[in-house]
């Protein structure tokens, strides 16, 4: 199975205006997937970008004035507290723009576009679906005679049945299940195998090969 298969979804409930990328395709993390609709988010941040230019200068002819003792102190701190509020507004209205830009959160290949531009999407609604091929989770159901032959961090050879002519391939071993199913007599173990050159699909088999 993949390493990770993540659901990218939507922080706000909005309208999709652009889709940057096609089911099949790698994206790397931070990368742009898809545009909501932000018109009148982007006016809220001009809007007071023209606020705050007036307010720093306001205040900051505040202060002149207040060294040459002509404006006080409590008139210098209203206009400083009303930059700052201003500040705060256009932090909070930039942020409701980023909401607004769905960013890979991780690297890996689309596997589900979920929404087409016009579409409308809901609050925490799934956009995308993004798998990481570049590493892989083996897991196998090996008899408890094999526990004493296993350590974790050892390497270990696998192949792959589906794809016979790609020979052996080495993975570690990250987990051993300290329960054993009692009616199989079984228990779990997982590798990690590197599959950095994607030559193997999530969800074929594996063959894992131990000594007896």
């Amino acid at each position: 199975m993949a390493w990770h298969r993540t659901t990218v979804s939507s922080p706000v409930e909005e309208i999709v205006a652009a889709v940057m990328v096609e089911e099949g395709q790698k994206v790397e993390e931070g990368e742009l997937l898809a545009q909501l609709a932000s018109r009148k988010q982007d006016l809220e941040v001009e809007r007071l970008e023209q606020l705050i230019a007036k307010a720093r200068f306001v205040y900051e002819a505040t202060v002149a004035l207040h060294e040459e003792k002509i404006e006080s102190k409590e008139t210098l701190l209203e206009k400083k507290s009303d930059l700052d509020q201003l500040l705060i507004a256009h932090e909070v209205a930039v942020a409701d723009v980023n909401d607004r830009k769905i960013l890979a959160p991780v690297s890996g290949t689309i596997v589900h576009r979920l929404k087409d531009p016009g579409e409308a999407v809901e609050r925490v609604g799934p956009l995308f679906e993004i798998i990481d091929v570049s590493r892989l989770k083996l897991m196998f159901f090996l008899p408890v005679k094999q526990l004493a032959t296993l350590k974790k961090g050892e390497v270990y050879r696998v192949s792959f049945p589906e794809f016979p002519k790609a020979g052996l391939f080495e993975a570690e071993l990250i987990f051993i299940d300290p329960e054993v199913d009692p009616r199989s007599g079984l228990f779990r173990a997982r590798f990690e195998f590197d599959n950095d050159e994607s030559k193997i699909r999530p969800g074929v088999r594996a063959r894992l090969l131990l000594q007896d």
